[in-house]
């Protein structure tokens, strides 16, 4: 399946024609001026102009099904696609990037989606998918709480010294149904204060509730584990926002030297009451 293409993100800009000259230094003049207000306010924002998903049932969902997570954690059961059916999602034994989609189609046919392809990066004139092994991070929850599994992208590159630096290519969230393709309903920006490298993303419960998928939790909230140089890493939180998830430049208190170690995966977002497969629609 086609990437989203994140090769031009950065962009660059062009000598315009003598006749432009006055409004294009008018136009810079403005932009620079935008990049120090959004500076001094300290979040760092990426462009989401891409095109949602084509997906029709992204524009016609079917009917909302429960959020809810295997005993293990390791698998979330939602209609990631929005067509009313129960997908999984499996999440690697490490939680190192490795999420799968595991869509339900018609006559119980499954397809298998590897999250991280569904962005490109460009080695010279070819383009090759994002991998984990080059920092591609993602999340799924229910960041909005209206029904649907949301999914937070983040695509950064490991430092190659102590001092962090900022290397985002891609932090935004992509507001569900995701349709097939992943790409949402529509976007927005995961706001953070700085575009290091981030080792993990992590959805939990937006508030505590007993481990039931009948419970109604708050949003559900993105957990960030991000370095800040010399080998450390904190655990930063953030919460929808408007159209984002804005991150507060404060991290959570010794989270960062326990997010690698958190074993229970979903599960605080609501364990399934009875197997997910047991109807075509979802676990009741």
């Amino acid at each position: 399946m086609r990437g989203d293409d994140i090769s031009e993100r950065k962009n660059a800009f062009v000598d315009a024609p003598s006749a432009e000259a006055a409004r294009r230094r008018r136009w810079l003049v403005g932009c620079s001026t935008a990049v120090i207000v959004a500076v001094g306010v300290g979040w760092y924002a990426w462009p989401t102009s891409q095109e949602p998903s084509a997906d029709p049932h992204v524009r016609n969902p079917g009917k909302i099904q429960p959020i809810c997570a295997s005993s293990d954690g390791r698998t979330l059961y939602a209609d990631v696609d929005g067509d009313g059916v129960v997908d999984e999602v499996h999440d690697s034994k490490d939680r190192d990037g490795r999420t799968v989609v595991t869509f339900e189609g018609p006559g119980n046919k499954q397809i298998r989606h590897p999250v991280w392809s569904i962005v490109t990066t460009a080695e010279g004139r070819k383009k090759a998918h994002a991998s984990p092994e080059e920092g591609f991070r993602a999340a799924f929850g229910d960041f909005d709480n209206n029904g649907r599994v949301d999914m937070a992208v983040t695509y950064t590159a490991r430092d190659k010294s102590d001092d962090p630096v900022d290397s985002a290519s891609m932090l935004e969230v992509r507001w569900g149904p995701l349709g097939r393709d992943l790409r949402g309903k529509s976007r927005g920006s995961i706001r953070m204060s700085h575009g290091y490298y981030i080792d993990g993303l992590r959805a939990v419960a937006g508030n505590q509730h007993s481990a039931s998928a009948s419970a109604n939790p708050a949003s559900a909230r993105l957990l960030i584990y991000q370095t800040t140089g010399d080998g450390a890493f904190e655990t930063y939180q953030g919460q929808k926002l408007g159209h984002d998830l804005v991150v507060p430049d404060e991290p959570l208190p010794r989270w960062g030297q326990e997010f690698a170690e958190q074993k229970d995966g979903w599960t605080d977002l609501g364990e399934c009451p009875a197997s997910p497969r047991s109807t075509v629609t979802g676990p009741y």
